[in-house]
């Protein structure tokens, strides 16, 4: 499963496994129950380095 680092929002600093299937559009929808939250591909695509391997990053919508 491909790994996502979040930036900005509910999630802002969190890297997490998400399915690739999440992945087909350029928007991430979380709806809880937890927190809710969109995020977005940073763009151009960037790739961060985190302890858990590389993590394409997105960023939260406003």
């Amino acid at each position: 499963m491909p790994l996502i680092s979040h930036w900005g929002g509910p999630r802002h600093g969190e890297v997490d496994e998400v399915p690739a299937e999440q992945l087909v559009s350029s928007v991430l929808v979380y709806d809880g129950p937890r927190w809710f939250g969109v995020y977005e591909r940073f763009e151009p695509r960037q790739l961060q380095e985190t302890p858990r391997g590389p993590a394409e990053v997105w960023v939260v919508r406003e």
